[in-house]
């Protein structure tokens, strides 16, 4: 049996990989899993460039800037990563305190992100451009990834709002934190979650992620059957017993919605991976360093895993 560590955000989003293990799914094809949660981004990407993760599930625009030392810090290490599946569009919502009841309310007010040169900070920038904000009006905060700028905003109500991925925004509501506008909402396709890792590591070790990748896509389909949803709940509250059933139950829906939900075949949305780069070319520091959308991507072990 050969153990993976996995580097992820917390968050009931890791569902596939709970049901995974306790269904079997990575065991069978001789892994084990070591999940690494992460604070940010910073941890993560610098993280797997020094070799502490095998595997991580990350936006694919971390991969982008960090292949393209466009990160938030200089990574020592071996940056030559790339995107091996897709999940998910990340089911981004701005979440805003009860008082902001539009756009207009903003400026002058405190907005948080995980790091202002990545991805999901560029779609909250855009949103406000769309509605008319100038982000110069902002003030802007780092605090961490989506736990941390949750709990940030639980606690410190003078923190107006941030980009939150489910089910963070129904965890909020019981403090009046409530959606002002989803990503979905402004942007036609956007590609948010996707599995990444180093090219060296993927291609000394390509059956043990075809492997992994297996493993994941049974566990997701195995999410969208109804008759695993007790199954699924459970996985979740053995892993976050603080979280209220209703509130697993609201998030399930969202990530296994039959037309919005996880890629049950872990394909790309190559349109979403454009939109992800058009953004980095308005809003990151080196627009003319980047590619296109199969630059940053490599189906080979996604499609090795078909049928393992």
């Amino acid at each position: 049996m050969r153990t993976l560590i996995i580097n992820v955000f917390p968050g009931a989003i890791n569902v596939p990989l709970w049901a995974g293990i306790k269904e079997g799914f990575f065991a069978k094809r001789d892994l084990e899993l070591d999940i690494v949660f992460t604070p940010n981004s910073i941890e993560q990407l610098t993280g797997i460039a020094a070799g502490k993760f095998d595997i991580m599930l990350t936006s694919v625009d971390n991969i982008i800037a960090y292949k393209e030392k466009q990160g938030e810090v200089p990574a020592e290490g071996d940056t030559d990563m790339f995107a091996f599946m897709g999940s998910d569009d990340a089911f981004l919502r701005f979440v805003v305190q009860e008082d902001i009841k539009s756009f207009a309310d903003l400026p002058g007010k405190i907005l948080t992100a995980d790091a202002l040169t990545t991805g999901f900070a560029f779609v909250l920038r855009r949103m406000l451009a769309l509605n008319g904000i100038d982000e110069n009006d902002i003030e802007w905060m780092s605090t961490g990834g989506v736990l941390q700028r949750w709990q940030a905003m639980m606690e410190h109500p003078e923190q107006k709002g941030t980009l939150q991925v489910t089910p963070f925004e129904i965890m909020g509501a019981s403090k009046g934190h409530h959606v002002l506008a989803r990503a979905a909402d402004v942007l036609d396709s956007y590609q948010g979650i996707v599995g990444g890792t180093r090219v060296a590591w993927a291609q000394e070790n390509a059956e043990d992620l075809s492997g992994f990748i297996a493993g994941w896509l049974e566990a997701v389909n195995w999410l969208y059957d109804p008759a695993n949803r007790q199954a699924a709940l459970d996985a979740i509250a053995e892993n976050m017993p603080q979280m209220p059933e209703a509130v697993a139950a609201g998030a399930l829906d969202i990530f296994f919605d039959a037309e919005t939900g996880m890629r049950r075949d872990g394909t790309f949305d190559i349109p979403g991976i454009a939109t992800v780069l058009d953004l980095r070319r308005e809003f990151g520091p080196a627009p003319d360093d980047l590619h296109g959308p199969e630059h940053y991507i490599d189906t080979t072990y996604l499609d090795a895993a078909k049928g393992r």
